[in-house]
């Protein structure tokens, strides 16, 4: 979420005073002054403000990629064991598989934004809260051996496909560890900011993953936990 908050910039005064005087025959006639300012003036700084949501017919929010053991309750809509998994929970990754997952990002800011960044950030804990009451809490790896082989063998493709536009395309740890924290999208897709009567626009970004067949021994039974986010600028003056 990258939101300019509301700020008073201050008073923008303009006053006019003239003071000219004229000499004439010994007696001084002053010119007529007044002075007049503008006051009270706030700016109010747009926003840029996105939200994101996992959208693949899920009965609740969470995460996009997830286990049936993740959400013991869930109501899983397809067969979570079949070879190339594609429902709402996924058996456990088996080299070779790919899932494909839809994110939607919404614009709730007063600016017309554009996503000019990717990235992804390892995590070592995550809580998923249960409808039938309580939470089940799983931790991830973030270092070592079979962390490290992980993120070099997922390839992630990001894209919008009703735009046909290509935001991502590459393995796991380019996401990581870019050098200025986000990675450059391929493309700028632009979400409009909300009209009145509507709300704010919105993009469904597709994420498919893939893991590399070469993947070894040592990521079996491994949890690995990342968070997906974009970066967005506004699209105004933004050349």
């Amino acid at each position: 979420m990258f939101k300019a908050s509301k700020k008073t910039l201050g008073f923008m005064t303009v006053g006019i005073l003239l003071l000219t005087a004229l000499v004439a025959g010994g007696a001084t006639f002053a010119l007529f002054t007044d002075q007049a300012a503008n006051e009270g003036n706030e700016f109010t700084a747009g926003t840029v403000d996105l939200s994101a949501n996992r959208d693949h017919g899920d009965y609740i929010p969470g995460p996009m990629f997830y286990p049936a053991s993740l959400d013991p309750d869930g109501n899983h809509a397809y067969d979570e064991n079949q070879v190339n998994p594609s429902g709402e929970a996924i058996g456990g990754w088996a080299p070779g598989d790919n899932v494909q997952r839809t994110m939607i990002v919404t614009n709730e800011g007063s600016l017309d934004a554009k996503i000019t960044g990717i990235k992804a950030t390892p995590r070592d804990t995550y809580t998923q809260n249960l409808p039938s009451g309580g939470s089940n809490i799983v931790t991830g790896l973030t270092s070592g051996d079979a962390y490290e082989e992980f993120i070099e063998k997922a390839y992630v493709r990001v894209s919008i496909p009703d735009q046909e536009l290509l935001l991502f395309e590459g393995y796991l740890y380019e996401l990581i560890n870019h050098e200025v924290g986000f990675t450059p999208t391929l493309n700028q897709p632009v979400i409009q900011a909300p009209v009145a009567g509507f709300g704010g626009g919105t993009l469904n970004i597709t994420f498919d993953v893939s893991l590399d067949k070469s993947a070894g021994n040592d990521l079996q039974g491994q949890n690995f936990i990342f968070d997906f986010g974009f970066y967005a600028e506004q699209v105004r003056n933004n050349n």
